[in-house]
């Protein structure tokens, strides 16, 4: 059993660790294409209404759209496909894939600290969801599919 006076040595061990070192710059994910004519990635800084108007001025001249939630934008995303199917009268198919991505970061140690760069893996979860007008079978076997619903019962 850890006693108090235990637990509270490992986190100022912890702390001090961390005080220790700082993230080095990130670099932009080289892997990473630039998103698509017809998709939508949602990031922490961007607000609700305007991926929702986005989405809508794209369903006038594309049959789909895909919306991209990364960590914590998936909240996010989730919301945005909500709204625009509801604007859309519950005419749309939804396709959603859940995974994840795995990113590296690199900690630096503080200057005149001699010790070891730190590299670490952190896995961040990711969900997928293709919008449209018209059914899409290739996605269903590798998605979670939602048929559309009609006209909203509350309009």
């Amino acid at each position: 059993m850890v006693t108090r006076r235990q637990e509270w040595g490992w986190k100022r061990w912890l702390t001090n660790a961390v005080e220790d070192y700082r993230r080095s710059e990130k670099e932009h994910d080289t892997n990473e294409s630039p998103p698509a004519d017809n998709e939508i990635r949602c990031t922490q800084s961007g607000k609700i209404t305007r991926y929702v108007d986005v989405g809508l001025q794209k369903f006038k001249t594309k049959s789909d759209i895909v919306v991209v939630g990364k960590g914590p934008t998936i909240n996010k995303a989730v919301t945005v496909v909500e709204i625009i199917k509801r604007k859309m009268e519950g005419s749309l198919h939804q396709y959603t894939q859940l995974g994840s991505v795995t990113t590296t970061e690199q900690w630096d140690p503080v200057e005149g600290k001699d010790m070891d760069r730190m590299v670490a893996e952190k896995r961040t979860p990711v969900i997928i969801m293709h919008l449209s007008k018209i059914a899409i079978p290739d996605l269903e076997a590798t998605s979670g599919y939602q048929a559309p619903t009609g006209n909203d019962i509350y309009s």
